[in-house]
């Protein structure tokens, strides 16, 4: 049988670093403020990456939504975004994030104590994403990105490959310390009631373009579905529906953004019996049809 599975549209760094005018930083590892990007890759709306990102709010507010979680950032806030998790944050005018991300391989190649710094295994769990620092921490991190940013780049240097191997290291010590202050035991600590929370997100996450029902996912937990509708909606203020609904959505404009895809491809990929209950079924959740979508999205990155 002829696989028809579509491969969505990811946001390499390679892509960040050229719409942020540093190409030079390559497509391992990127420093970027919100206010350098210009263009293409939009975060206001649905996007994946291919890497770790670390955003730290710098000034204003931010709304995100990642995991199909809302969250409001303030400053001195770290939030950690993992590789192909489907996420988007819209800042206020008055909004600055700074941001660091990093790819598997530039992480692997680039510590010197794994053993200690088991900042990855954290990164890899379900655990909390968000982090309210105090304003000292803030500046500590702020003040590493700003030298791994300028190691980076300053290709000239004689010992440029050390002062980057170093300062990444010096980066990744202090998140380490940080999360093991506000994260004691790594996230063990977490109730049942998250616990099983994040369970049906990580099953959604794989599921939700064949399986929409709540009695599906909650066998695969094993508890009653009334019991997963109860967690759901009082940790997150929405039903299971609501939630699936939101990732079939977010996974719609990801697949629209994609120009060489047509309106029927996607709704095949996403397992609608055809275009017309596809097109219904986004307009009522978005607001428009999957064509007004894509117009107005062009028209956003010109």
């Amino acid at each position: 049988m002829k696989d028809t599975h579509v491969s969505t549209r990811i946001v390499s760094i390679g892509e960040i670093n050229s719409a942020s005018g540093q190409e030079f930083l390559g497509d391992q590892f990127h420093v970027t403020r919100t206010n350098e990007i210009i263009g293409q890759p939009s975060y206001e709306r649905p996007v994946r990456g291919d890497h770790f990102t670390f955003l730290l709010v710098l000034a204003g507010t931010t709304s995100l939504k990642y995991n199909l979680l809302d969250y409001k950032l303030e400053p001195n806030d770290l939030f950690v975004i993992a590789p192909g998790i489907i996420h988007e944050y819209h800042t206020g005018i008055d909004g600055l994030i700074i941001g660091t991300g990093f790819t598997k391989t530039f992480y692997a190649e680039s510590l010197i104590h794994k053993k200690d710094i088991n900042v990855f295994e954290y990164l890899s769990s379900n655990t909390d994403p968000h982090f309210r620092l105090s304003t000292k921490e803030a500046g500590v991190l702020h003040d590493l990105m700003l030298m791994l940013k300028t190691n980076h780049a300053n290709q000239e240097h004689a010992f440029q490959f050390d002062l980057m191997f170093h300062s990444f290291n010096l980066f990744m010590l202090e998140l380490a310390a940080i999360i093991k202050r506000h994260r004691p035991s790594n996230g063990a600590t977490s109730t049942r009631r998250m616990d099983l929370l994040n369970s049906f997100l990580k099953l959604l996450a794989v599921h939700f373009k064949v399986e929409r029902s709540v009695q599906f996912y909650a066998e695969k937990i094993f508890i009653s579905p009334k019991h997963l509708t109860k967690v759901v909606k009082e940790e997150t203020g929405k039903s299971v529906g609501q939630l699936v609904n939101e990732m079939v959505i977010a996974e719609a404009k990801i697949l629209l953004d994609t120009s060489s895809l047509t309106v029927g491809n996607v709704a095949a990929e996403l397992n609608f019996s055809n275009q017309f209950f596809f097109s219904k079924f986004f307009k009522k959740h978005s607001g428009l049809t999957p064509s007004q979508f894509r117009t107005n999205t062009s028209k956003t990155v010109r």
